[in-house]
């Protein structure tokens, strides 16, 4: 993992490291891209151990919700007449588009994202690759300075087993 300080500089970063190599290094195809953003939830987009996520935490918006409560808030709004119906349509959507059903919630892989939360600090973004040595070390050459620093562990059999099972729900990444 390569972080970087700002919540949109390592796709930067990964943008200009592809065209000054072309493009063609195999690293650049399995990358994945952290955005810690300042209020504590994360962006996860790209590839993670061969699957492709697109989590964003902040994007918790519940539309069912928002029409349930758009009629619940226009119904007491009836109450206080024509206005009344206007401020409780747009209140009640509002208010019940931020409650959500378990099944409205999108899958994300839960101790991949604490370990990645709790490895990329607010504010922050990071480029994450998850393969052979070979690619890694091609990746940290292919990247310019300014990176707030490079964590590099080689995962146990516990550690790639968890992460496996932290990605089953999430579609594998497309090839090359």
């Amino acid at each position: 993992m390569a972080r970087f300080a700002g919540e949109a500089t390592a796709v930067e970063r990964y943008a200009a490291a592809k065209e000054r190599l072309g493009g063609d290094a195999p690293w650049t195809h399995k990358v994945g891209f952290v955005e810690h953003h300042g209020n504590g939830r994360l962006l996860l987009r790209g590839t993670f151990a061969g699957h492709y996520l697109d989590v964003d935490e902040s994007d918790r918006v519940s539309q069912k919700g928002a029409g349930e409560g758009a009629v619940a808030g226009g119904l007491v709004g009836v109450l206080l007449g024509p206005a009344g119906i206007a401020v409780g349509l747009v209140l009640g959507a509002v208010l019940g588009s931020h409650r959500r059903g378990p099944a409205e919630v999108e899958a994300e892989p839960e101790a991949l994202a604490d370990q990645l939360r709790a490895a990329v600090p607010p504010s922050s973004s990071a480029i994450v690759l998850i393969a052979e040595a070979n690619d890694v070390d091609e990746m940290l050459a292919g990247l310019e300075e300014g990176e707030q620093g490079i964590i590099r562990r080689t995962l146990t059999a516990g550690q790639a087993v968890e992460l496996e099972a932290s990605l089953r729900t999430a579609p594998p990444a497309p090839p090359g």
